[in-house]
């Protein structure tokens, strides 16, 4: 299964989805962490926000190899915990309440969703970060801020332009 097709044929890059909403603080850290790593990967890696509505979710990664998803948690770990989840394509979904997203659907409900329509991407893999505050306002706080830009180094050191890249 290959990429969507784009004017040059399918897109294999692998694809990176910040979900979150601007307007409540630490929900935001998923399209914070696409918008700092898009300049980082370059063309080498997709990167797009969502605000998480599951039918949209669908359609950004639908054909795609290796999707992560980057967006803001609330399981009761410390504020700025970064978790990563890379389900094999057998495994079910992660529990709503092991991976809590913050928007009415959970993650793991759009899993299901793909999974049961057969549009889960075989390389699915989550990273949540831990949120703080979720109330009006655009910054993020503190801890998350660290988190999101750990989650940049790491994801542009794993995923960034190969001529980049030194031994």
């Amino acid at each position: 299964m290959s990429g969507p097709a784009g004017p040059d044929g399918p897109d294999d890059r692998p694809l990176v989805v910040g979900i979150g909403n601007d307007l409540r603080r630490d929900d935001a850290v998923g399209r914070t962490v696409a918008r700092r790593l898009a300049p980082r990967v370059g063309s080498a890696v997709r990167v797009v926000e969502s605000d998480g509505e599951v039918g949209r979710l669908l359609d950004l990664w639908d054909g795609a190899k290796r999707v992560i998803v980057v967006d803001a948690t609330r399981s009761g770990a410390p504020p700025g915990t970064v978790r990563r989840w890379a389900p094999g394509p057998e495994q079910p979904a992660p529990a709503p309440s092991s991976y809590g997203s913050t928007h009415g659907l959970s993650l793991a409900e759009a899993i299901g969703l793909a999974d049961l329509l057969g549009r889960r991407p075989p390389g699915l893999e989550l990273l949540g970060i831990e949120g703080a505050d979720f109330g009006l306002g655009a910054e993020l706080s503190p801890p998350v801020r660290r988190a999101a830009e750990r989650v940049v180094r790491r994801l542009a050191a794993e995923l960034g332009r190969p001529a980049d890249r030194r031994s």
